[in-house]
């Protein structure tokens, strides 16, 4: 079992720069990816999306990445002596022409176009920066993948505890109602005896008529098919074969529709308070399933 929260970072330091990769992961009735690439590496994103696409099912997923220039590179900014020197070669030929004060400051030189640089990140072994990339984007998903089936396996205690105690639940209401319509029908039968002539009571019609009204307050079948749901999301749950997720939101809009129908049979006040307890164990185990890959 494996949430779909969690967050993953990894940085890979290179001959002149660090790359940092973060990934977070949260609630999603599908996969959603959404990436923040460097320009230098925007041509990955195809890749990375392949790459998210087969690890995880479901869940909102936000890839952040940068680079930072380290080192020799960290001065970001680089001086071309060769233009410089022909500026103020140049400067000083027009002061001698012209007869004017002549040299340039180093501040002016700067200003002068083809003098400075700015190191930028394109300017770095492209290479070399693409596969520190694609390292830090593999270890940055794989441990948010580990923090999400971290997350998994802690949920699944409660969902054991959850349908084990509605299992426990069922087991009383079934036996109090069977008890509850038996005494109905007798209740009725009598009733039905004293409000009309013996003479003109047809028994075979009114045991018809009992019948339909007893079968109406029966949660056998209810109770046999919500077992079957629990039995079947208990084998979910402890089952490592791919995504859950969806698989058990079916299953607990199911129990929610037996136990809704259990709730409409039950007269008892004792048991219908049972039905509640149900539903609201199965309201907090839904909760969780939406946070399940």
């Amino acid at each position: 079992m494996e949430s779909m929260t969690g967050f993953g970072r990894a940085e890979t330091a290179g001959d002149g720069f660090t790359v940092t990769v973060e990934a977070k992961s949260l609630n999603h009735r599908s996969l959603s990816v959404s990436l923040k690439l460097p320009e230098v590496i925007s041509a990955l994103e195809p890749e990375v999306r392949k790459t998210v696409g087969g690890m995880f099912d479901r869940g909102r997923i936000r890839l952040d990445a940068s680079v930072e220039l380290s080192g020799d590179s960290g001065s970001r900014v680089s001086v071309n002596m060769e233009t410089a020197s022909l500026y103020i070669a140049a400067a000083e030929l027009l002061s001698k022409d012209n007869e004017c004060v002549g040299g340039i400051s180093a501040g002016e030189l700067l200003n002068l176009p083809g003098v400075a640089a700015r190191t930028e990140p394109s300017m770095l072994d492209r290479k070399e920066l693409t596969a520190a990339f694609r390292g830090a984007i593999s270890r940055a998903l794989a441990e948010l993948r580990e923090n999400r089936r971290r997350e998994g396996a802690a949920l699944e205690p409660l969902f054991r505890e959850g349908f084990s105690n509605i299992r426990e639940l069922t087991t009383p209401v079934l036996a109090q109602q069977k008890e509850t319509v038996a005494e109905r029908y007798e209740r009725l039968k009598i009733r039905i005896s004293d409000l009309l002539d013996d003479s003109r009571l047809d028994e075979d019609r009114m045991m018809q008529e009992l019948a339909l009204l007893a079968d109406r307050s029966d949660v056998t079948e209810e109770v046999q098919r919500l077992l079957c749901h629990l039995d079947y999301a208990v084998e979910i749950v402890d089952s490592d074969d791919g995504p859950v997720g969806r698989k058990l939101e079916f299953l607990i809009q199911e129990m929610h529709r037996e136990m809704n129908t259990m709730g409409a049979k039950v007269d008892d006040p004792e048991q219908s308070l049972k039905v509640i307890e149900m539903k609201n164990i199965l309201s907090s185990l839904k909760e969780q399933a939406a946070n399940i890959e």
